[in-house]
């Protein structure tokens, strides 16, 4: 069975899930992401080819050569001031 790199809990699972993806203060939500989820400290791991993946997304959609399937608009606050 398949352990946690992060904690060696024994219970780990294949899921989807949503992944933020953030550089130099742009942002990149992306949906049904696989990663494997730890069920005792859910700590997630990605592969490395996933990553890469969303990383040139990213880089598609900052150079403007592809529309994004959705874009939102997101409220942003600093703490000091709430």
């Amino acid at each position: 069975m398949k352990k946690c790199n992060f904690c060696g809990n024994a219970h780990v699972e294949f899921k989807k899930v949503e992944y933020i993806y953030r550089r130099d203060g742009n942002y990149l939500i992306v949906s049904d992401v696989p990663c494997e989820e730890c069920t005792f400290c859910g700590e997630r791991y990605y592969e490395a080819q996933v990553l890469r993946k969303i990383e040139h997304e990213f880089n598609i959609l900052q150079r403007a050569d592809k529309k994004p399937a959705k874009t939102i608009s997101m409220p942003i606050e600093k703490f000091a001031l709430i």
